[in-house]
């Protein structure tokens, strides 16, 4: 589906769709009616159905909403998916794009996260197959080759590293705490390089539904100009590691076994 063809649906309106669908979570929706009085509710969710109304995603059958043919299979697909990835990226210029796909065993829908007027945007599309979608995936990822050191494992305090490249954390330079942690001049340069000047920094998460549970798994991938690394949270500690674009590769596959 072409980017002119996408379904746009607005919090509200893709949180009462997946109520349409009877959906009991969908990873990624947030409650868009948070902080609306008890007794506001009825009104705001019948003014949301008008409107989803006039646009065509909905129509009445005997006094209740049915979801519009067009609509319906992406809709039941992200309401009763059983896994689910999530992948945040900045990239150039400190950017970042979100998105959430939904998986079948037979078809994959996309929702990319947009923001119009403070509010939350989904762009919903297909992205064909699932083996189609891993495609996407490694395309949204974006693993380069890089020189790849034997760095062993590193660790930082949990968030350093987003502080540092928010630049929130101004009181620890990154190349001074990690030499002082003992790691060799090379790749704290390397390292220090990546977080300075990062060309991309993305988060890619797992989650998989078992029975009403859901088990959560991800890693995250810092580039630099001249590294790549992998960065894995383990409690209030990251352990990262350079690696090579075939491990990352590895890496992403892994996180699904893991998470099943």
């Amino acid at each position: 589906m072409d980017t002119q063809s996408r379904i746009k649906l607005s919090g509200k309106e893709f949180f009462i769709l997946t109520g349409i669908a009877r959906a009991e979570a969908v990873i990624g929706l947030e409650d868009p009616f948070r902080g609306t009085l008890s007794e506001e509710m009825p009104f705001e969710i019948a003014r949301v159905e008008q409107a989803l109304q006039a646009k065509g995603w909905i129509h009445t059958d005997q006094g209740e909403p049915v979801l519009a043919r067009e609509l319906l299979e992406y809709i039941e697909l992200c309401s009763r998916t059983l896994f689910t990835i999530h992948i945040k990226a900045m990239e150039a210029g400190g950017v970042w794009r979100e998105r959430f796909l939904y998986f079948s065993s037979s078809l994959v829908v996309q929702a990319e996260i947009a923001e119009e007027g403070g509010e939350r945007i989904y762009l919903l599309d297909q992205l064909g197959s699932p083996s189609t979608a891993w495609m996407k995936v490694m395309s949204y990822m974006e693993p380069a080759q890089r020189v790849n050191r034997n760095t062993g494992q590193l660790t930082l305090p949990g968030g350093w590293l987003e502080q540092w490249m928010s630049r929130e954390r101004m009181d620890t330079d990154p190349k001074e705490h990690l030499l002082a942690n003992g790691c060799p001049e090379a790749v704290a340069s390397e390292l220090a390089q990546a977080v300075q000047a990062p060309e991309r920094y993305a988060s890619f998460t797992v989650y998989y539904r078992k029975g009403r549970d859901w088990r959560i798994e991800g890693i995250r991938l810092l580039r630099g100009r001249e590294s790549h690394w992998l960065v894995r949270g383990e409690g209030n500690r990251d352990q990262l590691r350079g690696v090579s674009a075939a491990e990352i590769i590895r890496e992403l596959g892994s996180v699904i076994e893991r998470v099943k």
